[in-house]
């Protein structure tokens, strides 16, 4: 009899197998396929009328795990249930992924029952999860990896999340790292901090104003200083989830902003001027004093390049050296004149240096200046008095060198005075015979004068006393235009100068010193070009050498003995350096002082006869004002030579050597 209900509730039920969205393949006791749902064809591209009746083996199925026909044959002769995650299979060429349960089953037409497998196409679903896996695997790498102590608590004041630099921060003991209680890791952190109350009073303001945001910066007990943010957590449909708390160590940038507002008030109230450039050389930053010495405010000169204070005194040579310099990352050091906005002109002893970040690269330079116009006045003042006071030194000898042609001027102006009487007698006689027929009592007359003055004598010594007196007076005039150019005050620009020129006049200025115990030869190279220098600094040098020489060659000789030695002054000139020696037969220099020879104020003449300020000068002008060298050979009892060594063609740079002793 057939029953029109369990017909009915059977079709039901093979409708909702097949329409679930589930894999369901149903394997009979012979191992062929019985049932085969809708989401099985769907998800193998097999149809129910392909499958239906065959083993599952043969349906066509491109399973990718080889184990897969076997394991569910095994389950024929074993029943039992088997679970896969992660099968694999090929569908249109790509491979997939299926979750899947194998369990024997009792229908209520087959009392022997089937193999059921139940499952679904995970590929999707695995997918995501492995990127989700890796998002969170980064993430939590870059949650320890942060230089951030992190703390994340959910809406209900769970710890969610805590990374290892926050334990680090407030120093949270073991037993605490993995608890879950935000109470007590807020009680040990408050333990720690300097204002506890604070501190706590907004940890309740922003539990209780979520959408709050909040940044301020904490002191712990330790006198560290943390920088503390917070931020709530929204989903987008506006679910509260929790706050991010985050803290970051900030105790060395806060020493170093105290550290930079101390240096900004320092070099703000600096009494020398600072300005500072970009990479162009344009103007970024200028203190007060540069202000002050400029006149210029800061708003005129930020922004504009240094060029502004140019005064013209300054070569485009030294402007380029001076560009190179601490373009190349070198310092610059030098002496600059410039003009300030009311026009007046200033000395500025300038240092140039580039300003570079921790990898070594420059970012913008560094000059720091001194008005130095007052020092430079004075030390031309001081230069103009040495001079005076080597020129009243040497006074004595230069009134014994002029005395001497005055004398014998003076004597034969006496003698041409004396025999002049006679010649204005004859001259007389003459103009009256002019017209005079009888001249017999004149010619007598002119043989007495004649006789009586000694004509013939007048005429051979008048000729050589005027001679003698011409000497004299160029004589005379060469010493007096010689201390003329060895006084000169010079200009405190160096100009091209004749370096043999200037020797011959130091020579003829300090001949008294020399000329009783030493001869003194030159040896100059005839075609010496000008040479850039300081000429009445270099005189000063000069005449420095050369009366250390005299008394080192009369300490030999003996003063007075009428013995004489030698002192022999040389120049040569190359394309880069100018080359002045000034040798001496004297009694050398000691090893052991020999060091000491540049130090001011050491001297090994006795009392009166010298400062010790000479070389000691000599070495500051030759090689900080001139960029040049001087140095020197000695030996005891066969004398010593010095050198000094100026740039030939225009400034070289300083040197920064001390001076060569051998």
């Amino acid at each position: 009899m057939f029953d029109e209900n369990a017909h009915n509730s059977h079709c039901a039920a093979e409708l909702f197998i097949k329409s679930v969205p589930f894999i369901l393949i149903g394997v009979d006791r012979q191992r062929r396929v019985d049932r085969w749902n809708r989401a099985a064809a769907q998800t193998f591209g097999l149809e129910e009328s392909e499958v239906l009746g065959k083993p599952l083996a043969d349906c066509g199925i491109r399973w990718l795990n080889s184990e897969i026909d076997a394991t569910i044959a095994d389950l024929f002769h074993a029943p039992r249930r088997f679970v896969w995650d992660g099968v694999r299979f090929e569908k249109d060429g790509e491979p997939h992924l299926l979750g899947l349960t194998v369990n024997w089953i009792k229908t209520p037409y087959s009392n022997r029952g089937e193999l059921l497998i139940v499952g679904s196409d995970i590929t999707y679903r695995k997918r995501t999860e492995d990127e989700l896996r890796a998002k969170t695997a980064f993430f939590e790498a870059q949650v320890q990896a942060t230089i951030d102590g992190i703390l994340v608590v959910d809406g209900n004041g769970s710890i969610v999340l805590k990374n290892e630099m926050f334990n680090e921060l407030f120093d949270v003991p073991p037993h605490l790292r993995n608890t879950k209680s935000d109470d007590l890791l807020l009680e040990h952190a408050l333990a720690r901090i300097e204002d506890p109350e604070r501190f706590l009073e907004r940890v309740k303001y922003l539990y209780v104003h979520r959408e709050d945001k909040s940044r301020d910066e904490v002191r712990l007990r330790d006198g560290r200083v943390l920088d503390r943010y917070s931020s709530p957590v929204f989903g987008t449909d506006g679910q509260y989830y929790g706050r991010i708390w985050t803290f970051r160590d900030i105790t060395e940038r806060k020493r170093s902003e105290d550290a930079l507002r101390q240096l900004s008030v320092a070099v703000e109230q600096s009494p020398v001027s600072v300005l500072i450039t970009d990479l162009k050389g344009n103007i970024t930053y200028v203190n007060r004093r540069f202000t002050e010495c400029t006149g210029y405010s800061r708003e005129e000169v930020v922004g504009q390049n240094p060029r502004l204070l140019k005064s013209g005194h300054t070569s485009p040579e030294e402007y380029r050296q001076l560009w190179q310099t601490i373009t190349r990352g070198e310092e610059w050091r030098g002496e600059l004149r410039n003009k300030k906005k009311t026009g007046d002109l200033y000395w500025e002893s300038v240092v140039i240096s580039p300003i570079r970040t921790s990898a070594g690269d420059i970012t913008c330079f560094l000059a720091v200046k001194e008005d130095i116009t007052d020092r430079k006045i004075a030390e031309n003042h001081s230069r103009q008095a040495q001079k005076l006071e080597a020129i009243g030194q040497l006074a004595a000898g230069i009134a014994h060198e002029i005395n001497t042609p005055i004398q014998f001027v003076g004597d034969n102006l006496r003698f041409i005075e004396d025999a002049w009487s006679g010649i204005e007698s004859l001259i007389s006689l003459c103009e009256s015979l002019q017209g005079n027929p009888t001249a017999v009592d004149a010619l007598q007359q002119l043989r007495r004068i004649l006789q009586e003055s000694d004509s013939a004598y007048l005429r051979s010594e008048i000729p050589c006393a005027l001679e003698q007196s011409l000497d004299g007076i160029r004589r005379v005039a060469k010493i007096v235009r010689a201390m003329k150019e060895f006084s000169h005050p010079g200009s405190d620009e160096k100009q091209p100068a004749d370096i043999n020129h200037a020797i011959l006049t130091t020579l003829t200025v300090s001949r008294n010193e020399w000329k009783y115990v030493a001869e003194v030869e030159t040896v100059l190279q005839p075609d010496l070009q000008r040479v850039p220098c300081h000429i009445s600094e270099f005189n000063q040098v000069l005449l420095n050498l050369l009366i250390n020489s005299a008394h080192a060659v009369a300490e030999v000789v003996g003063e007075g003995s009428g013995k004489k030695g030698k002192i022999t002054i040389r120049t040569a000139q190359d394309a880069q350096f100018t080359t002045i020696t000034v040798q001496d037969t004297g009694a050398g220099i000691r090893q052991e002082i020999q060091s000491r020879v540049f130090d001011p104020f050491f001297t090994t003449k006795g009392v009166g006869r010298g400062t010790g300020q000479g070389l000691s000068l000599a070495y500051n002008s030759i090689v900080k004002k001139h960029g040049g060298k001087i140095w020197f050979d000695s030996e005891v009892g066969k004398g010593t030579t010095f050198f000094v060594q100026l740039p030939t063609a225009g400034e070289t740079g300083t040197h920064v050597e001390t001076h060569s002793v051998r």
